[in-house]
């Protein structure tokens, strides 16, 4: 075949390459192969994507190799066309709107106008009777060390994000501790302590409000949008003085 021809049907199929929607899989391909990030990102931008962005997916992804700026930009990818467009303030007439439709109690996050919950992981203490530490009324009576298994949350989330709280009966909105937690040693560590007297806020805790959007529900209000990171929003009202363990709601910032 003429070198004219060979070249016409090597660009011919170029093309047709370059047009077919990448996936989860040829992402991962593509970083262990030593490409670099920015032209990943290039690929992720330019070409159709078809991926799956669900939580054991993005921790498949984050397993590896694959970076966070690469899964937000996946994720930006995967966005519904339109969706960028929606205001705050439409945003939160529509929390107000779907109020009634919240499962249940506990905490939720939103995504496309509907809630899903976010999962709960057991904390370990750390801090000898920590549990008896932990009042009834919303107070933590001492510096308290918790750790939480693996190096990361199951429940992905990006900004702005709206989270919902839906507390138990005799249990009161005061009563949930919003705390980062860090990463070492493929665990996630935190400390809190008492509220301070100045602030009002518990020690190693971040500050944010409660919005009532519906009988029994609790819009998280933040005066700023969290950063990248590992998040956990822990109930300081024990369910079981007994027990040694508790739980808390962790979920991750990606963008």
């Amino acid at each position: 075949m003429p070198i004219k021809q060979l070249f016409l049907l090597f660009s011919a199929t170029l093309a047709l390459y370059c047009q077919e929607a990448i996936n989860n899989e040829g992402i991962i391909k593509l970083v262990k192969s030593g490409i670099s990030e920015e032209l990943i990102l290039n690929v992720i931008r330019q070409r159709p994507g078809n991926y799956i962005v669900g939580a054991n997916e993005l921790v498949l992804l984050k397993d590896n190799g694959v970076s966070e700026k690469l899964i937000a930009a996946m994720l930006d990818k995967s966005k519904p066309e339109g969706a960028a467009d929606a205001t705050p303030k439409v945003a939160l007439a529509a929390a107000a709107s779907k109020s009634a439709t919240i499962p249940g109690l506990g905490l939720f996050y939103k995504k496309n106008n509907e809630y899903f919950e976010l999962i709960t992981e057991e904390v370990e203490w750390q801090t000898k009777g920590a549990m008896k530490s932990m009042a009834t009324v919303g107070i933590i009576k001492k510096d308290l060390n918790g750790q939480i298994a693996g190096p990361s949350s199951r429940n992905f989330l990006s900004n702005p994000m709206e989270i919902i709280i839906s507390p138990p009966r005799g249990v009161n909105i005061n009563s949930y501790i919003l705390l980062p937690l860090k990463s070492e040693d493929g665990a996630r560590n935190f400390n809190v302590g008492p509220v301070n007297k100045k602030s009002g806020l518990a020690k190693g805790a971040i500050a944010f409000g409660a919005e009532k959007v519906g009988e029994n529900a609790f819009r998280v209000v933040l005066p700023a949008q969290l950063g990248p990171g590992e998040y956990g929003i822990l109930a300081s009202t024990p369910t079981d003085a007994a027990n040694t363990t508790h739980k808390m709601y962790t979920f991750r910032i990606l963008i």
